[in-house]
C-alpha cells in the first residue's frame, strides 16, 4: 500500500500538470479544474501516507551498477514534508484560480507549478542521493521558470536567472557531496550513508557535511546566498 501511495503522490502532480497543458490555454475553466483536482488528490494522498511511515524503502527500482537501486523511504521526516509540499502546495493552486484568472499563459504556469510540487515530493522521499540530486534540479528548473515567468519583462527574466546561478551554487555542493559519498562507500543509498559514514575519513565527512549544508543555504536563500529572494517575490506571478 505504502508504495502505490508513494507513486501516487509524486505522480498525481506531474499528471495533473500534462494533463493541463494538454487541456489547452483556450479552456481556462477546465484547466483551473484539472490543477485543482489533482493537486488536492496529491495532497489527501500525503496526508493518508503519513499512517504508513516506516524507515524501509517501500519501492525499489534497479537502474545498474552505475546508478545502483532507485528507492522511496517514507520516513518520519520524509512523510511530513512530504503533506506540507502537497498540502501547502494544493492551497497555492486553489490561491491561483482567482489570482491568475484571465491569463493568457495559463497552461504553462500550472505545468510548472504542479511539477514543482511533484519534485518536491520525490526530493524528500527519495532514498538515493543521486536521485535526490536530480529532483533538487527540477524544483531548480521549476523555480526558474516560476520566477520569469513573465519573460516578456527584463526583470523577471533577470531575476530568475539570478536565482538560477545562485541556487545553482547549492546543485553543485549536493552533487559534489554525493559523489565523494559514492567514491567512499560505493553507493548512493542515503541508509549505507547513515550505517557506515563513521568508515569514512574524517576529512571526506567535513566535506560532505559542508557541501551538504552550503545545498540547503543556497536552495533556502540563507546568507550569504539569500539575494536571490526578493527578486524572486517581486517578480514570481504568486
Amino acid at each position: 500500500m505504502a508504495a502505490i501511495l508513494v507513486i501516487l503522490v509524486i505522480g498525481l502532480p506531474w499528471l495533473g500538470a500534462v494533463a493541463v497543458w494538454l487541456a489547452g490555454n483556450q479552456r481556462e475553466k477546465l484547466q483551473h479544474t484539472l490543477a485543482v483536482v489533482f493537486s488536492v488528490l496529491a495532497a489527501i494522498t500525503s496526508l493518508v501516507l503519513l499512517k504508513f511511515a516506516g524507515s524501509e524503502s517501500v519501492l525499489r527500482i534497479s537502474l545498474g551498477a552505475s546508478f545502483g537501486d532507485l528507492t522511496f523511504v517514507p520516513d518520519g521526516i520524509a512523510v511530513s514534508l512530504t503533506a506540507i509540499a502537497a498540502v501547502v502546495g494544493s492551497l497555492a493552486v486553489v490561491f491561483s484560480v482567482d489570482y491568475m484568472h484571465g491569463d493568457d499563459q495559463l497552461g504553462r504556469y500550472y505545468f510548472l507549478v504542479l511539477f514543482f510540487i511533484g519534485a518536491m515530493i520525490g526530493l524528500v522521499l527519495s532514498g538515493n542521493l543521486l536521485f535526490t540530486f536530480f529532483f533538487w534540479e527540477i524544483t531548480a528548473l521549476c523555480s526558474y521558470g516560476l520566477i520569469s515567468f513573465y519573460n516578456d519583462d527584463p526583470k523577471a527574466v533577470a531575476g530568475g536567472i539570478k536565482a538560477l546561478i545562485i541556487t545553482q551554487v547549492g546543485g553543485v555542493g549536493l552533487l559534489a557531496g554525493t559523489l565523494v559519498a559514492f567514491a567512499g562507500l560505493g553507493s548512493f543509498q542515503i541508509s549505507d550513508f547513515l550505517e557506515k559514514a563513521s568508515t569514512l575519513p574524517a576529512a571526506s565527512l567535513s566535506f560532505i557535511a559542508f557541501s551538504f549544508l552550503v545545498a540547503a543555504a543556497a536552495k533556502s536563500a540563507q546568507f550569504p546566498f539569500h539575494t536571490w529572494l526578493p527578486d524572486a517575490h517581486v517578480e514570481a506571478p504568486t
